[in-house]
């Protein structure tokens, strides 16, 4: 499967796994919806800046994004944040929250393996 549908079908399956639309993702990433759409259709290539605020944001690795398999749907979606109108700012907030819960699982792990 070319490389441009994989990342757009599993940006637009996480962006609905976590109940955001197109208008408020590209707010976030500063871009059009139309360009979101784009990237979703795999009509365009999605330049590696937007896979970084992407994954960032979901608090992925930006490999997952080039997944072939569903291993998508088993990513854990405990971190996910739901509501009825969120902005660019608030996936900001959203994104800087995940990114420090991340890093801290991260760290606690590197010092239970050390210790094993």
């Amino acid at each position: 499967m070319e490389t441009n549908i994989i990342v757009g079908r599993n940006i637009k399956a996480i962006r609905e796994k976590m109940g955001y639309t197109q208008e408020v993702l590209a707010d976030y990433l500063g871009i059009t919806r139309e360009e979101v759409s784009y990237y979703e259709n795999g009509n365009r290539t999605v330049p590696s800046k937007i896979i970084t605020k992407i994954a960032g944001l979901f608090a992925i690795d930006e490999f997952d994004l080039f997944e072939e398999d569903d291993v998508l749907s088993k990513i854990n979606l405990a971190l996910a944040f739901r509501a009825d109108h969120l902005n660019g700012e608030d996936l900001k907030t959203i994104a800087s929250f995940k990114s420090i819960a991340m890093n801290y699982l991260k760290m606690n792990k590197t010092l239970r393996s050390s210790y094993e």
